[in-house]
């Protein structure tokens, strides 16, 4: 990106967002006009899917960090960033899109610590989604089946910890601030958003001036003293957004499963 017309320091970036490529409800289009009216920047982190980002990126309306959100074998979701949009290409072509599930958006068949690896040969930027969700989306040191060995080396591979998620339960939102006031990670904070009217209700204050991705990517990054916006309700996903999300998903299983039988 090298323009925008929003010029702003301490901008706030929602760096979790689904569109339309995975399980949200919105396109970019819609997507920009929202955040333009708002004054906000974000990430588009679909699930092991890049159009969406890669998309928001080259049109230059908003600011923008190329992400995704990357499903493990393992069930851990990693969300990793990068410094424009033909790092996050390269690191799509070779560390996501070989292992795609045909039938599950949201998993694919590389392990965590290859991901981890490819994501960092290529210059990537990981904060781990949601660290405390239910089931296999958390890294648990107490109960994770995975194993200690398993959790430490994942914490040891991430930069940072999504510190506060808009989609999950606020008894994971709590374990996962007192987790981050010892865990000695940078920190993300991100809506979650499946629909329009979740984008920026969470996000990261970059202190920034400028706003082309260079800026925001090396904020994100480096800066420390970040200050975070997180929902006043205590309701995570409301049902119209589960309703939302699982639908989504039916519809890409049932689709795959149809190009199977058709092969």
């Amino acid at each position: 990106m090298t323009h925008t017309t929003i010029e702003q320091a301490n901008l706030l970036v929602d760096t979790h967002v689904h569109s339309r490529y995975s399980d949200g409800t919105a396109g970019v289009p819609r997507i920009e006009r929202y955040c333009r009216d708002r004054g906000i920047g974000l990430a588009v982190t679909d699930h092991n899917e890049i159009r969406g980002a890669v998309h928001l990126f080259e049109r230059e309306r908003v600011p923008a960090i190329p992400g995704i959100e990357v499903g493990t074998e393992e069930g851990v979701d990693l969300l990793i960033y990068f410094e424009s949009a033909s790092l996050l290409e390269e690191f799509y072509i070779h560390a996501v899109e070989p292992f795609l599930r045909t039938r599950f958006m949201v998993r694919s068949w590389i392990q965590a610590l290859d991901c981890l690896q490819a994501a960092r040969e290529m210059d990537g930027y990981i904060s781990l989604a949601h660290p405390f969700a239910l089931g296999r989306k958390s890294l648990d040191y107490q109960h994770d089946r995975r194993g200690k060995p398993f959790v430490e080396t994942v914490m040891e591979g991430v930069d940072a910890i999504e510190l506060y998620n808009g989609g999950v339960h606020r008894q994971a939102n709590l374990r996962a601030s007192e987790y981050a006031a010892v865990a000695g990670k940078r920190l993300t904070v991100g809506s979650d958003a499946h629909r329009l009217r979740s984008i920026g209700t969470c996000g990261t204050y970059l202190n920034t001036s400028g706003t082309t991705t260079a800026d925001l990517f090396d904020a994100l990054t480096t800066h420390d003293g970040m200050r975070f916006k997180v929902r006043t309700s205590r309701a995570a996903a409301t049902l119209p957004t589960l309703g939302i999300i699982a639908l989504k998903h039916t519809h890409h299983f049932v689709r795959a499963h149809a190009r199977r039988k058709r092969a």
